[in-house]
């Protein structure tokens, strides 16, 4: 299997037919897969999740968690960050979830907010692709199940 079939697979299962989207005046930016991710072929969104093992992100993963979600925050400067969890997939990723707080357009901190990711490059050199931010409502509880299935949280 190729990497770019395992990052297929990876983010087509996490990827839930773009409904993971910003709702009102979040403190992040909508997110949209970035090259050379952007052009892998999507998985139907009934494609199941599998769990995978529990890993403790080391500090290099963690710095990349924090890099790759601040890329999407409105006021990168301002985001604080919650739990942060990751588990090994069985194509040998690493999908983490967490939550974010940050400012919003108009200053004021929005309140903590979902995301879910993979993990990619080097673990000399990790990058965290961010594959979705959610404050509320649905897109919320998409993110929260991707984590659960995954048994991230």
């Amino acid at each position: 299997m190729s990497r770019r079939t395992d990052i297929a697979a990876v983010l087509g299962g996490l990827l839930l037919s773009g409904c993971l989207q910003a709702q009102g005046d979040p403190a992040y930016l909508p997110v949209s897969l970035q090259p050379p991710y952007d052009t892998l072929p999507e998985m139907p969104p009934d494609t199941p999740i599998e769990p995978g093992m529990p890993v403790k992100l080391d500090p290099r993963q963690q710095e990349a968690v924090v890099a790759g979600v601040a890329k999407w925050m409105k006021t990168p400067g301002s985001a604080s960050f919650g739990a942060m969890s990751g588990v090994k997939l069985r194509q040998g990723q690493i999908a983490v979830c967490g939550e974010v707080d940050g400012r919003n357009s108009t200053g004021v901190y929005a309140g903590m907010a979902r995301y879910v990711g993979v993990m990619m490059g080097s673990p000399k050199a990790p990058d965290f692709v961010v594959v979705g931010i959610a404050q509320n409502g649905k897109p919320r509880a998409e993110i929260e199940a991707i984590c659960q299935k995954s048994g991230i949280f």
